[in-house]
């Protein structure tokens, strides 16, 4: 955990496990953990959400969908109920009936084909839910301002919020290793970001600091996310918008939209402390939570 300060700064799990039980109503998670459901609630919230090609959340869908002709050039799909990286299958770009993810390998619409029917399955849904749905987004392209630190993939910033209080944030960025995607157990970067300032502060990958990026070398230190006041300003509307009093809200920047929620988590790690070297628990006393 976190280096510096004392060791009642720190949120530990227990801790976090009170705060949700606290302030997140059972509905609301629900909500939240269904990203079909959670995009309509943020949208009626007057929060802006990344767009959707089409949920296929049935067998008779599933029948009619055929990925040559209903597939763009590139996209996301991602099972509405799952919570891991490894459930997310990206295509960069494509060529004929063939996609290529980050890493340059290739999906055949066969692959395609398998991956939405584990969805829908229930394969990757992390709970106990027999089906799932698959949503299909359009791949976010990232804002040019971002895109010099990363070879490929798409970067996001975490956003750990009290209610209306925006307490800490991380950017996450892709690796060559991560296969384009921004998530730190599949070797991603953590980079710290200053919360009043945007500017990145420290980076971790795999458990090890560094400064520049593994594949671009492009600095990170020092970095300032766009459109920082933006983006803290639609992390503080996404409480009231689901219901949630404690969570994580993950933030993209598109190179023509500009900041947009990608989704948010009831249950947000406390990683965040160790890439930040900073504890939440003394952030949540700032903002006015009270402990015993």
């Amino acid at each position: 955990m976190p280096q510096k300060g004392h060791l009642d700064e720190i949120l530990g799990i227990n801790l976090r496990n009170s705060i949700i039980a606290k302030y997140n109503p059972r509905w609301a998670i629900e909500e939240a953990r269904d990203k079909v459901a959670a995009k309509v609630a943020l949208n009626a919230g007057g929060v802006v959400t990344t767009g959707t090609i089409c949920v296929i959340s049935s067998y008779g869908e599933l029948l009619e969908f055929d990925p040559v002709r209903d597939l763009p050039e590139s996209w996301a799909i991602k099972p509405a109920r799952g919570s891991q990286g490894d459930s997310i299958l990206l295509a960069l770009r494509r060529e004929g009936n063939n996609w290529f993810k980050g890493s340059g390998a290739k999906l055949t619409p066969a692959d395609v084909m398998h991956h939405v029917r584990r969805i829908v399955d229930g394969g990757f849904s992390g709970d106990t839910a027999a089906e799932d749905a698959a949503l299909i987004e359009p791949l976010i392209r990232a804002d040019p301002r971002i895109t010099k630190l990363v070879p490929e993939g798409l970067p996001d910033v975490r956003v750990i919020s009290l209610r209306e209080h925006p307490l800490m944030a991380m950017m996450r960025i892709p690796t060559n290793a991560s296969d384009g995607k921004a998530n730190l157990h599949q070797r991603a970067i953590g980079a710290a970001v200053d919360i009043d300032t945007g500017i990145i502060t420290r980076a971790m990958c795999v458990g090890e600091e560094i400064t520049h990026h593994p594949d671009s070398k492009a600095l990170l230190i020092g970095f300032e996310v766009p459109e920082w006041d933006k983006v803290l300003d639609m992390s503080s509307k996404c409480s009231a918008a689901i219901g949630l009093g404690y969570l994580g809200v993950d933030i993209i920047l598109d190179e023509n939209d500009g900041p947009m929620i990608l989704e948010v988590n009831a249950h947000p790690g406390i990683e965040i402390q160790n890439i930040n070297q900073k504890g939440l628990r003394r952030a949540m006393v700032l903002a006015g939570e009270k402990f015993n």
